[in-house]
């Protein structure tokens, strides 16, 4: 591809893959109108997402939300100061992100533990992700790959961050050398139970 080219489809396209503005809405009581509703650019247009949050004061029973623009980061849901909110000031502190311009859809960014394709006892066991974990995407769940090889009968499992797919669809990536092969997700940071979001559907070669 010439360079002209690839110049072109960046400014055509390079601000679908970053947020440059977020809808605002400073302090306000859950029940209550936005306050000072209005469009906020964003300063860290590479990193940062637009957010929606829900909190109570610790003075107080009341509670209060927010919007506006951060950068996501592993434990975000419960770091105050990432939404410019003084620590140890708020509790029940729950975000949801978005990343696209002036979004309102929003949805959590799940903190996943995660493990490479290991072998495991058998295609119900987990592999080791006691030491690694990832935070999702956007819109992504935690999930659960495993198959039986084909040569050795051996189970083996991978858990990482996934955009849900419906796993009655879920098919073996190498037919040749898998079988049993299945897909579970859960909605839940660093979940362990991943059969309690979504049966699994065992996909034969």
């Amino acid at each position: 591809m010439k360079l002209s080219m690839v110049i072109i489809l960046v400014a055509l396209f390079g601000s679908v893959f970053s947020v440059n503005q977020c809808n605002r809405c400073t302090e306000t009581e859950k029940d209550d109108t936005c306050s000072e509703a209005g469009v906020f650019s964003c300063s860290n247009k590479a990193t940062d997402k637009c957010y929606s949050i829900t909190y109570k004061k610790t003075s107080g029973d009341q509670e209060f939300y927010k919007k506006g623009c951060a950068t996501p980061a592993a434990g975000a849901a419960t770091n105050e100061t990432a939404f410019d909110l003084a620590a140890g000031t708020v509790t029940d502190l729950k975000a949801e992100w978005c990343d696209t311009d002036s979004c309102k859809d929003f949805s959590p960014r799940l903190t996943c533990k995660t493990c490479a394709d290991a072998p495991v006892d058998t295609i119900d066991t987990l592999c080791d992700a006691s030491k690694t974990s990832s935070l999702c995407g956007v819109g992504e769940q935690c999930a659960s790959v495993f198959y039986m090889a084909s040569r050795s009968d051996t189970a083996f499992n991978q858990r990482m961050c996934k955009e849900f797919s419906e796993p009655k669809e879920w098919e073996c990536e190498d037919k040749t050398t898998q079988y049993s092969c299945g897909i579970k997700f859960c909605k839940t940071d660093n979940c362990e139970d991943y059969s309690s979001s979504m049966a699994t559907t065992i996909a034969l070669p």
